[in-house]
């Protein structure tokens, strides 16, 4: 599950999910600024670790592992 909570902030819930970002443009680079995992404390959200390099592949995609329920 996706869900929008501003313009260019998304909160990604799930197991097995692979999101990779595709430029609007021809020609340009698309990506994620930063990847936090987290979770919830009733509506607020509390950000866990920042995904580094090696586990956003140098921000080209966010991914949960088949075997984790995660938020990111």
């Amino acid at each position: 599950m996706i869900i929008a909570v501003a313009p260019d902030e998304f909160y990604v819930v799930g197991t097995g999910v692979v999101l990779t970002c595709e430029p609007t443009v021809k020609g340009k680079r698309a990506g994620y600024l930063s990847v936090d995992e987290g979770h919830l404390e009733g509506e607020k959200w509390i950000a866990g670790r920042r995904m580094n390099g090696d586990l956003d592949h140098q921000g080209r995609h966010v991914r949960i592992p088949g075997e984790e329920y995660e938020i990111q």
